[in-house]
């Protein structure tokens, strides 16, 4: 459900700026895999994607865009070294301030078992520099959307949002509740593919 939803917010960012954008995937059923994930690259670069995105860990997908002279986006650290022609920028995962947060509980004594919902607000998930391959007006946007959802003012998941079949999930205004998104096992409108069972 984390790689679904992943994908599914990724989706509806795009579609609010394109409402005509489609997304293809290919599962490769690892976080890390290189080898894999850069073959993938090169199957959808063959099929002819204009940019790419990744919810895996290593840089192979943006190396083969950077190849290709492609663009695409990083996942779980900066990826600019490793391509700095295509990337646009990257979800960082930062687990520091969590880890922070946890220990520091555990030595004042108030530690207790919970689920954590961390993200950008916590700086637990950074969006990296946006670089300059990225109109200025493009970026200014994303950097306000960013911290519209830091602040709690926006939330990705809030609807109008079909599912995959064209059938209403959120209507109107409505947001997606957290039980929801943790157990999001369908595609929103507009994405090519199936979910793996």
């Amino acid at each position: 459900p984390e790689v679904v939803m992943g994908i599914n917010s990724f989706m509806l960012g795009a579609q609010s700026v394109n409402p005509d954008f489609k997304l293809k995937i290919i599962w490769i059923n690892s976080w890390m895999d290189p080898a894999k994930e850069g073959e993938a690259a090169k199957a959808l670069f063959d099929q002819g994607v204009d940019i790419i995105t990744q919810h895996t860990d290593s840089t192979e997908p943006l190396k083969v865009a950077e190849e290709r002279g492609k663009l695409g986006f990083g996942q779980s650290h900066d990826m600019l070294e490793a391509a700095p022609k295509a990337q646009l920028t990257s979800i960082i995962d930062n687990w520091g301030p969590y880890y922070v947060k946890r220990v520091g509980a555990l030595l004042d004594g108030t530690y207790e078992q919970q689920a954590a919902w961390e993200g950008i607000a916590g700086g637990e998930v950074l969006i990296g520099d946006i670089t300059d391959k990225v109109p200025a007006e493009v970026k200014a946007e994303a950097e306000a959307l960013r911290d519209a959802i830091a602040a709690g003012t926006y939330h990705p998941f809030t609807g109008p949002i079909n599912k995959q079949d064209g059938s209403a999930w959120l209507a109107e205004g409505a947001v997606a509740p957290d039980g929801d998104l943790l157990g999001m096992g369908f595609y929103v409108e507009g994405i090519v593919g199936d979910i793996p069972q």
